[in-house]
């Protein structure tokens, strides 16, 4: 609920967006970086109105519909602050989940998870080579999706390190 909070308030300090607009720029734009999902936008949007992080402002639209356009509020700029100052501070350990199924790996048939490790690193180099690609394209791009980007091909780098690690041992037998 916190990192949904943080996102909504984050793409409204950019300036005043539909419910509409903002779940877009989390599909397309934030679907990059993280996994991160909603059902619905209106739900937590009416919550944080009620709290006062946000407000929104009817507008009249084609054929008479309303629209509703959200905004920050000044107790919505503290909140973001301060939810973006726990998320810097947090001192939780990055979880993949691929560590879940690698607790288990001693009840695993080694010749049948070896091609999916291979799978998996076929797909973080597609993964390294797209991030690559995305940052030389982007030359207008600002400062902090440039160090995302950069983020994000040093995890899959360390993931895909890890992984020819893990192919080798199995296959020497290191692994049981």
């Amino acid at each position: 609920m916190k990192i949904q909070r943080l996102v909504i308030l984050g793409i409204l300090k950019e300036g005043p967006k539909h419910g509409y607009q903002i779940k877009k720029i989390i599909q397309k734009e934030m679907g990059i970086f993280s996994e991160f999902e909603m059902q619905s936008i209106y739900y937590p949007l009416s919550r944080m109105e009620e709290e006062g992080l946000v407000k929104k402002k009817e507008l009249r639209g084609e054929n008479n519909l309303n629209k509703y356009i959200y905004y920050i509020t000044p107790h919505g700029e503290k909140e973001f602050f301060e939810l973006c100052r726990e998320v810097f501070l947090s001192q939780r350990q990055p979880f993949v989940e691929l560590d879940v199924a690698l607790y288990f790996l001693p009840f695993l048939d080694k010749k049948k998870i070896l091609p999916l490790l291979r799978l998996r690193l076929w797909f973080l180099e597609k993964v390294k080579r797209w991030l690559l690609m995305k940052e030389k394209e982007q030359k207008d791009i600002p400062k902090n999706l440039t160090l995302l980007l950069k983020h994000h091909f040093k995890l899959a780098s360390a993931e895909s390190g890890f992984l020819r690690d893990m192919i080798t041992a199995i296959k020497k037998g290191e692994i049981k």
